[in-house]
């Protein structure tokens, strides 16, 4: 009596769902579980190999075969629904790798680093996204484009271990006269942003380098730097070799119309904080809405920049100058493929551009709340 009410209790419970999956495969059921039928046949359509196993070597009884039939139904359907949040959760993943930015903050401590899939990367092995930026097929490396260890570029002072050619200061306009009443002069440029002209000069090609790969001067002279003729290509495409002066990369050489750079940072001028001010400690949400200590991940109020490499919540002001003074590196980190500034992603997208770099600025969360701004004018 009891064995009868069990197996009726089972097939009320699991029957109208075997039912449904059988009718979704075009397969019948039968009423009563394996009622005359050969017992590996009941099951075949189903795909069970295990229980199919059991009923071959005959070690299967009505019940085990029922039982494990409702069981496979579950992990069955266990399965399909771990397969769709698989799905679900790569398609994000690949979403957010596929756009321009694949983070949305950084910790104290992280390495401000990314040049490998930046569009500083100039070498065969770079441009993961096959768009957006260029690229050379005559070498793999990455660093030659701008540094060498040995017989490097000194003309100008410029440093580390440069290894590109470069127009002299007096090829420059200055930006002249500041409103603070500080005056640039062209011999002012110093080594800094004169390192990050000799490409977004428009001029410079990127192949005009001292050293080659290997062995071998591109002049025969140690330090001296000439093109090598490179062939570069964008989108699969030949390019030119040389930022467009006119483009939105092209500084070119007159620096009237852009951030004074070469400036002496005076504290008197321009609302300028103390340079022993621990960047970090700037409360850049104090004068905002509530949500802003919340915004972009709390990136406006965390206040982090890239510095020496790391992510650092203890550099100052100090830290960002070059001999006191403010130069291209204040801003920006030409290593330091900023994925954070997550804000703008949708311009970089609109222009068909794939990798933003965040402009390798070197705060986390980019210009957001006009964050990298208000660091050192204290508006």
């Amino acid at each position: 009596m009891k064995k009868h009410r069990r197996q009726k209790f089972l097939n009320l419970c699991f029957r109208p769902k075997l039912r449904k999956l059988a009718r979704t495969r075009d397969l019948a059921v039968p009423e009563e579980p394996l009622a005359g039928e050969p017992q590996a046949d009941v099951l075949r359509g189903f795909g069970l190999m295990g229980v199919q196993s059991l009923a071959k070597h005959g070690k299967a009884t009505k019940k085990t075969l029922y039982l494990t039939k409702i069981q496979n139904f579950h992990m069955g359907t266990k399965m399909k629904r771990f397969a769709l949040r698989s799905l679900v959760v790569a398609s994000a993943i690949f979403v957010s790798v596929g756009t321009a930015s694949a983070l949305d903050t950084y910790s104290a401590g992280d390495n401000a680093g990314g040049i490998g899939q930046s569009r500083h990367n100039l070498g065969s092995l770079g441009n993961p996204n096959a768009t957006s930026f260029i690229n050379t097929g005559n070498t793999s490396e990455i660093c030659i484009f701008c540094h060498t260890p040995h017989h490097t570029n000194t003309a100008n002072e410029l440093k580390p271990l440069w290894n590109r050619g470069t127009q002299a200061p007096t090829a420059f306009t200055a930006y002249g006269s500041t409103i603070g009443g500080t005056d640039i002069a062209n011999t002012d440029i110093g080594s800094t942003s004169l390192a990050c002209l000799s490409c977004h000069d428009g001029v410079t090609t990127f192949d005009n380098l001292a050293n080659k790969p290997g062995k071998g001067m591109s002049t025969g002279t140690q330090g001296v730097a000439a093109d090598l003729g490179w062939s570069f290509i964008k989108n699969g495409v030949a390019t030119d070799d040389f930022i467009s002066p006119t483009g939105r990369l092209g500084i070119g050489n007159d620096l009237s119309n852009d951030h004074p750079v070469s400036v002496v940072y005076a504290t008197d001028k321009a609302s300028l904080r103390a340079t022993n001010t621990v960047i970090a400690a700037i409360d850049l949400t104090a004068d905002l809405a509530v949500s802003a200590m919340t915004f972009d991940n709390g990136n406006l109020a965390k206040n982090l920049w890239a510095v020496n490499g790391f992510i650092s919540d203890t550099a100052t002001i100090a830290d960002l100058l070059r001999g006191g003074k403010v130069e291209c590196s204040s801003c920006h980190d030409p290593h330091y493929s900023n994925k954070s500034w997550s804000e703008v992603d949708s311009t970089w997208g609109g222009a068909g551009e794939l990798i933003s770099d965040g402009m390798f600025l070197r705060r986390v969360g980019g210009n957001s709340g006009s964050g990298v701004c208000r660091t050192c004018h204290y508006k």
